[in-house]
């Protein structure tokens, strides 16, 4: 009896692998796809294979041959796609800051790729899944098949991608960041994306998966009606007539958009000065025994600085490393700046409040040397980075080191969209990648915010192309709420961007500079800032 239950065991275990079995065609066809979906991603020039890199994931969970199988084809597709569109992890090397040599900071720095990218995949894994499991059918009507009803492919894929990916997959409380959106990859095209003041930067995933939808019905529908179900039209004529629907519905909300846009060209133009101060303090300069001290970084800002008067200056995110409310005297001196200067000032720095621990915070200064009451605290924290999760003390301590905060500890977040009223108007600030929430930036908006300002600090991931996907997700913001933004990054890029996403000023990488740029404050609310949540 023991002999036999041990066959039946190992017989179990056999049909289980065999249900993750692939053939070197479909490994293949899921590790190239994701990886050329990956090269759409912004800072790279491959913007349209965003409207054509997801055909041939839908077609293999329209043809699925199991649970198990669909689960890992997303899986490996979404890891590919996420190694590709991520890169910029392995701009954490070198570690040596951290006391790592060269093998072991490239070591870490593919690992911490290597481990977000999976995350993400688990999420287009299950994602795939779930789209296998529901019963679909081609074109934009349900249709009754076999006596029971299929949901139409071309309205659930669309919807459903971008709630599960943009909204539930990757909610904070989930430890999510979503970062590799596939709108991002449109970002230069500026004519086509302003229909985000309408539908959002969502809208226009949505728009992407649909058009991908399209495409691979058309193809179930010709190569493989019987296999493709899930995607296949009745025919043919009925496969090209739901693309062209698709893209009619696609031109349409870009002319609206592009009409929209139209007005606000004429009612934005920019009236006042805005300065940047990029002070290009690397990692070493923060973090080794060559750190600069407070009295050096404000030596080398009043050199960056001279000239400067009239308008609007940022500093970046931490710039002035203290907790800046217990220092009365560097906020006497930074109240004397902007007195001099007439200049309303935004400052990056730390806040702490007795019993409670420290906040990553914007303070708010006045041209006129008055410190705004109120101090915006970073809502959106960096997993790992800026707090730790208790499971972390779970971890051995060479993987607790690359945590920027002990377990328990490290920032709290901030849980209001404080605007700084200041002489000039209302800024809005946001503080690293809080940029890539299309919700914070909308509370901000709402809140008054008539100038969204992004201050960071990007050194850890130096010469990396963290810094131009960063200017993607703020050209959406930019256009969602028809807001100047300004980006400012302590080793760069930085940049201004308008109310229809273009980008009008923009500093190199890893210089020491002041940006000018010019920008207005705005009060209008567009479609998209009322609706979404």
């Amino acid at each position: 009896m023991a002999e036999k239950a041990k066959k039946e065991k190992e017989s179990k275990f056999k049909l289980l692998l065999n249900g993750f079995k692939l053939s070197p065609g479909e490994l293949a066809l899921a590790a190239g796809g994701g990886g050329l979906l990956g090269l759409s991603a912004p800072g790279n020039p491959f913007w349209i294979l965003a409207w054509v890199g997801l055909i041939p994931l839908l077609l293999q969970i329209a043809g699925g041959k199991g649970r198990r199988k669909t689960f890992l084809l997303g899986l490996i597709f979404g890891t590919c796609y996420n190694l590709t569109a991520l890169n910029w992890y392995l701009g954490l090397y070198p570690l040596d800051w951290l006391g790592f040599n060269w093998w072991q900071g490239w070591l870490l720095a593919g690992s911490a790729l290597t481990i977000v990218s999976f995350h993400q995949g688990l999420l287009i894994g299950l994602l795939s899944l779930i789209l296998y499991m529901v019963p679909l059918t081609g074109g934009f009507l349900p249709r009754k098949v076999s006596g029971k009803w299929h949901l139409p492919a071309l309205i659930f894929i669309p919807i459903f991608w971008v709630l599960f990916m943009n909204k539930i997959g990757n909610a904070p409380g989930a430890l999510g960041v979503p970062w590799s959106m596939l709108e991002y990859s449109q970002y230069r095209q500026t004519q086509l994306i302003q229909c985000a003041s309408i539908i959002g930067g969502i809208g226009i995933g949505a728009l992407i998966v649909l058009v991908n939808t399209a495409l691979a019905g058309l193809y179930a529908t010709i190569k493989g009606k019987s296999k493709f179900k899930a995607l296949a039209a009745k025919n043919k004529g009925a496969a090209i007539k739901d693309l062209l629907i698709s893209l009619v519905l696609m031109a349409s909300i870009v002319a609206l958009g592009l009409f929209e846009s139209a007005k606000v060209e004429t009612e934005t133009k920019a009236d006042t000065d805005l300065y940047m101060l990029q002070g290009n303090i690397n990692i070493d300069m923060q973090k080794t025994s060559r750190r600069y001290s407070l009295t050096d970084l404000f030596e080398h800002y009043d050199e960056l600085l001279k000239g400067v008067k009239d308008g609007v200056l940022v500093w970046t995110e931490s710039s002035v490393p203290i907790f800046l409310n217990e220092h009365k005297h560097v906020i006497e001196e930074l109240r004397n700046l902007a007195r001099d200067r007439e200049l309303d000032m935004v400052v990056g720095s730390m806040h702490r409040k007795i019993k409670t621990r420290p906040y990553n915070s914007a303070y708010g200064i006045g041209g006129n040397g008055t410190m705004v009451t109120n101090v915006y605290h970073k809502r959106y924290l960096v997993p790992f980075g800026e707090y730790a999760p208790a499971i972390i003390d779970l971890f051995p301590p060479v993987v607790r080191k690359l945590t920027n905060t002990p377990a328990g500890s490290g920032f709290a977040a901030g849980t209001v969209p404080h605007v700084l009223d200041l002489p000039r108007g209302k800024i809005a600030p946001l503080i690293c990648f809080e940029c890539i929430s299309p919700e914070l930036v909308v509370s901000s908006t709402r809140a008054g915010g008539e100038l969204l300002v992004n201050v960071s600090d990007l050194a850890w991931f130096h010469e990396s192309s963290i810094g131009e996907q960063m200017i993607a997700f703020s050209i959406f913001r930019a256009i969602e709420n028809r807001r100047y933004l300004a980006f400012a990054a302590n080793t760069g890029p930085s940049a201004v961007i308008d109310p229809r996403g273009k980008v009008t000023a923009r500093s190199k990488m890893s210089k020491a500079l002041v940006l000018k740029g010019r920008v207005k404050f705005l009060k209008d609310r567009t479609i998209f800032s009322r609706w979404f949540q």
